[in-house]
């Protein structure tokens, strides 16, 4: 009886399709290419959905042992202390401005205050955190072979707030959280549109000074807190 079987595809191998072959023959194929002879019937592309979802298991799992990897050599104490001093930056920016604003009409505590309190702990709470992931997969800057670099003191702790600061500035501004985010509302009219159609040139300067001014103070108090935690503490 006449079979047919196919070894390579066309576009694989250039070998075509033969009919008539002799049960020898197919055997012979099977036993040299066992993956890849078959019939020429519907059934036998199963096999490709089969590669697939092998090969995204594989690459899956290759992706989870790199994360896990970077994991491994985090220094949880590390990122304690920096979200710790993240947070007391957060809380003194809001202070010093709050100060600065002037007198309130009403003395006494309102439930404003409480809503701007609130949203100063969610804004540090987002600091740490993009600091964090920036330091753990970007710069590693909480490996524990690396907490006692002087890298760790002066260079990743810029390249992190270099990252993360504007970031953060740019959630604040969006969701016109203090200090940024009021500051924004005040100087635009209460305008919290970040599209193109509404930055002007004065939005653009003061948008980008407002990172600015992030940076400088992330990167400053980073940079100073890692000094007196590795060569004064």
């Amino acid at each position: 009886s006449s079979s047919i079987i196919a070894s390579f595809s066309p576009s694989s191998c250039g070998i075509r399709v033969r009919s008539g072959a002799s049960a020898s023959c197919v055997k012979r194929h099977q036993r040299i290419f066992p993956s890849i002879t078959h019939t020429t019937s519907p059934s036998h592309y199963h096999h490709y959905p089969q590669l697939k979802i092998q090969m995204d298991d594989e690459n899956d799992n290759s992706t989870k042992r790199k994360i896990d990897s970077i994991l491994e050599q985090v220094d949880p104490l590390e990122i304690r202390l920096d979200a710790t001093l993240l947070a007391i930056y957060v809380l003194c920016r809001f202070l010093f401005y709050d100060v600065t604003t002037g007198v309130k009409q009403t003395p006494g505590w309102e439930l404003h205050d409480a809503i701007m309190l609130l949203q100063t702990l969610s804004s540090a709470i987002v600091l740490s955190a993009l600091w964090t992931l920036v330091g753990v997969f970007g710069t590693g800057l909480f490996q524990y072979d690396a907490t006692n670099d002087d890298n760790n003191v002066w260079n990743k702790p810029l390249i992190n707030a270099i990252i993360s600061a504007p970031l953060w500035v740019l959630i604040e501004v969006a969701f016109g959280w203090p200090t940024a985010g009021v500051f924004w509302l005040e100087s635009t009219g209460g305008n919290r549109d970040l599209g193109g159609s509404f930055l002007g040139d004065q939005e653009w300067s003061l948008l980008f000074s407002l990172m600015g001014a992030g940076f400088l103070g992330v990167g400053f108090m980073m940079v100073l807190g890692r000094y007196l935690r590795q060569y004064i503490a």
